[in-house]
C-alpha cells in the first residue's frame, strides 16, 4: 500500500493524522502524514488494520470507525 492509498483509506474513514496515530499507536499525527507523503514506508501491521478498518464493519465498529460516504 502507497502513502497516498494510505491517506485515501483514512480519508474514506474519516481519520485524521492525530487520531489514526493513536489508532495505530504511533508517538505522533506526524508519524502518519510521513506515511501518506512517501518520506517512510507504511509498516505491514498498518496496512492489514488500514484493510480490514476498510472491508470490515465488524471492525469498524469494535474501533469506533465509521466510513465518510460523502
Amino acid at each position: 500500500m502507497t502513502g497516498d492509498e494510505l491517506h485515501e483509506a483514512h480519508r474514506k474513514l474519516g481519520l485524521s493524522a492525530s487520531r489514526a496515530a493513536r489508532l495505530f499507536m504511533v508517538s505522533s499525527g506526524r508519524t502518519v502524514r510521513r506515511w501518506w507523503s512517501g518520506e517512510r514506508d507504511v509498516p505491514g501491521p498498518v496496512i492489514v488494520l488500514t484493510r480490514a478498518l476498510v472491508e470490515s464493519p465488524s471492525v469498524r465498529r469494535f474501533f469506533g470507525v465509521t466510513i465518510d460516504e460523502g
